[in-house]
């Protein structure tokens, strides 16, 4: 149940940040002319707050694997290093390859 719960969590944030774009690009050639309405600026609020709920969970995803790769007592110092690089620098495209690599093998 473990593995299952942290595969879903490694691809949530990639997918709330790209529907998150889509849909505000989508909003803004639908209602991009005139005035915004109550509804579309509620809308845009939404969005705005599913975007920061993806950005957190990238953070805290991006903690909890660095802390995973840190403790793993297989790796060595080189790969420990480069896996933290790659977390921070492309940190929500790396959770999924991390987590089939890893993760899914663990115990």
């Amino acid at each position: 149940m473990k593995k299952v719960v942290s595969c879903c969590l490694s691809f949530v944030p990639v997918v709330m940040i790209v529907l998150t774009f889509v849909v505000l690009l989508l909003a803004m050639l639908i209602f991009g002319e005139g005035t915004m309405s109550t509804g579309e600026v509620i809308l845009m609020i939404g969005l705005f707050l599913f975007e920061i709920i993806g950005v957190v969970m990238t953070f805290v995803m991006m903690i909890w694997y660095m802390i995973k790769t840190c403790k793993n007592p297989e790796f060595s110092t080189g790969i420990k290093v480069l896996w933290c690089v790659l977390l921070y620098c492309f940190n929500m495209f790396i959770f999924p390859v991390y987590w089939f690599m890893y993760v899914r093998k663990e115990e």
